[in-house]
């Protein structure tokens, strides 16, 4: 198949660079040589790993159907993988549901002519390749190797004429080499027929099919080398670095922030500051049995850092080893590289966090350290190393300046930096403390949309990333474009025409919202069109059917129940009260309070009941009906309407 391999598109070379470095990182972290063309195509963890579906970064087979098609097809060989390449397009795309059965022995095979077998074994009595089609036209009618070329060339064009004669030729063929009786000759050659629209080039395939094996193996064997170098390769796309990072936790692979001491330009494998449980083989002596492997960010990979600055820095620290200060990485990094503005970046980002002061501390001294330490380099440059200057040296160094420590910036904004600098959060998420109402009140979550049946209704809980607002060619209105985020992943929400009139206030980066809408999942990411948006503290006003209280009878006193009833007249409202009393022998008894107390269900009310009786005391019992969707108009002309929600 080394023609197929001429055949290379952009996306392809893309992959040749991951493989690449991906073999020279092995080769520096482990000392291991892989000969990239004689990998074993045997490898079981491989196709463990194609067959789980976990085909992030893989040549090929990443999409979401392919990855479905992995795990019912259950690959075996590299022949596998090119059968499922070229099948895996528009037209032969209606074989797939067949040719698994075939695979896993639910459909019987059967040949047109026995000289069909040797050829369409391997595809499992299938014609998938031109190639075959060729082969066929050869072994069953003695055409020449050119002549089954220009069979095949016609059968693709689907030139009336031109079959009309081929037909005959092949018939006649068919009965002189092989004694075929005419009509059987003709079912054949319309079978051929069939497949020559949709086959594909076999070598094509296998050049494909080799590199997908090739990527699943290094992701398999060399999961911290691949997704250090898929992530340097995806370094100024956040979106495609997101997904990484993902697949990395999904790995059990930490990604560590930047760090002035630690990282190198790139993505690089590290090993993890998790301590990992002692494994069986840490007896035998090899430091890497308990210590994880995590990737470090790049330096290159922070906003705002240029190529200058990091090879500064990374200059400096190859020839006089760790920086323990800001100050110390002014003097020894040079500043015509490291401006004020890279400081910043690299405080913000975390880069700075080794040297044992808060972020808002350095961020406070960044114009101190740049001014001293450029009279610093003045004062060598002027050659003024006297021994005066020196003894001066000795004694700054005994007594520095006391530090004036600042409080740390708050979460939020440390988040926030971090955002704009890395293209996301690393040392946490805005997100963290609203999860009970993100589980409790959102009915999927965004990496589980794809999965949905086409155009269901669903509940989301997350926070706006980005909004891109425009005006529609169609209706010459103001429509919106928002990213909302969750923990798992994004999805795009679309708000148009009267919408965006009710919702559009509520658009605004950063806030966390609760939508209910329709799903669209036809494309590659997933759209959500929303019939209603709110504030995510809203949620639990919205939809808490009952509010139970949990308590535990062992202990509990006149007092406590006086102290529930003030929590709950605290906050009055529409929604009913049941105190649910537990038995130390586990016996529940469930009283319904009166009408009078009933309550207004919020984070604060939640909290305050949990704060006083113990965490798990507050248990909403949540409506998780959605609206039924809006026929289309199409839908309405064809039959009664439903009633409308």
């Amino acid at each position: 198949g080394k023609l197929g391999l001429l055949k290379m598109d952009f996306l392809g070379l893309k992959t040749l660079t991951v493989i690449r470095n991906t073999v020279e990182l092995v080769k520096q972290n482990r000392g291991v040589t892989i000969d990239i063309d004689k990998l074993p195509l045997d490898d079981a963890k491989t196709y463990e790993l194609l067959n789980k579906g976990l085909t992030v970064g893989v040549f090929q087979l990443e999409s979401g159907g392919m990855r479905d098609l992995c795990r019912k097809f259950q690959i075996s060989s590299v022949e596998h993988i090119t059968a499922l390449v070229a099948l895996y397009r528009p037209g032969p795309m209606d074989l797939i549901p067949d040719f698994i059965k075939r695979r896993h022995g639910e459909v019987e095979i059967v040949y047109e002519h026995p000289l069909l077998e040797s050829i369409a074994k391997e595809t499992y009595g299938v014609l998938i390749y031109q190639e075959q089609v060729m082969q066929a036209t050869q072994l069953l009618a003695g055409y020449t190797l050119g002549s089954a070329d220009l069979l095949r060339r016609a059968m693709g064009k689907k030139d009336a004429a031109e079959m009309a004669k081929q037909r005959k030729t092949f018939v006649d063929g068919a009965a002189k080499v092989n004694n075929i009786p005419a009509q059987k000759a003709n079912q054949i050659f319309d079978l051929l027929e069939k497949f020559a629209g949709y086959g594909f080039n076999k070598s094509h395939a296998a050049a494909y099919a080799v590199v997908a094996y090739q990527t699943a193996y290094l992701k398999a064997n060399y999961t911290v080398e691949f997704l250090s170098a898929m992530m340097t390769n995806d370094m100024s796309d956040t979106s495609k670095l997101t997904i990484l990072i993902n697949e990395a936790k999904l790995f059990g692979v930490e990604v560590l922030g930047p760090d002035v001491n630690e990282s190198g330009v790139h993505f690089t494998p590290a090993p993890s500051k998790k301590v990992a449980e002692p494994s069986n083989g840490a007896a035998n002596g090899n430091g890497h049995a308990t210590q994880g492997q995590a990737i470090r960010f790049g330096l290159a990979a922070v906003k705002g850092i240029g190529e200058a600055a990091v090879e500064s820095i990374l200059d400096a620290r190859k020839k006089g080893g760790a920086f323990h200060s800001l100050e110390e990485l002014c003097e020894r990094a040079d500043g015509r590289a490291v401006t004020r503005k890279v400081l910043e970046a690299l405080i913000k980002s975390g880069a700075c966090d080794s040297f044992g002061l808060n972020r808002a501390t350095m961020f406070s001294k960044i114009d101190r350290v740049v001014s001293r330490a450029a009279s610093i380099v003045q004062d060598r440059q002027r050659g003024q190393n006297t021994l005066f200057g020196m003894l001066e040296d000795k004694s700054v160094d005994k007594k520095p300046e006391p530090e004036k420590l600042l409080p740390e910036w708050d979460q939020n904004e440390l988040l926030a930096y971090e955002k704009e600098l890395l293209g996301f959060y690393l040392s946490g998420h805005p997100l963290m403390p609203l999860m009970p109402l993100i589980d409790r009140y959102g009915l999927h979550k965004s990496n589980q949309l794809q999965e949905l049946p086409a155009r269901s209704m669903t509940r989301i809980a997350g926070m706006v990333s980005d909004v891109q607002k425009g005006i529609s060619k169609k209706s010459n209105k103001p429509y919106a474009m928002v990213t909302l985020e969750d923990l798992e992943g994004t999805v795009q929400i679309l708000c148009m025409n009267e919408n965006y009139d009710k919702f559009g206030m509520l658009l605004v980066p950063t806030k966390p919202l609760l939508v209910i809408g329709e799903v669209n999942n036809s494309e590659d990411k997933p759209k959500i069109f929303p019939v209603e948006i709110m504030e995510l503290e809203k949620a639990p006003l919205k939809f808490t059917k009952q509010v139970f209280l949990r308590l535990n009878t062992e202990g509990l006193t006149p007092q406590d129940l006086e102290n529930a009833r003030d929590l709950i007249t605290a906050y009055p409202g529409r929604i009913p009260v049941f105190l649910c009393l537990r038995e130390p022998g586990g016996e529940r008894i469930f009283i319904e309070t009166h009408e009078r107390y009933r309550v207004s269900p919020s984070s604060e009310f939640q909290h305050a009941v949990n704060e006083r009786f113990g965490k798990e005391t507050f248990f909403p019992k949540v409506d998780t009906s959605v609206p039924e969707r809006e026929k289309r108009k199409w839908e309405k002309k064809s039959g009664p309407t439903s009633n409308e929600d």
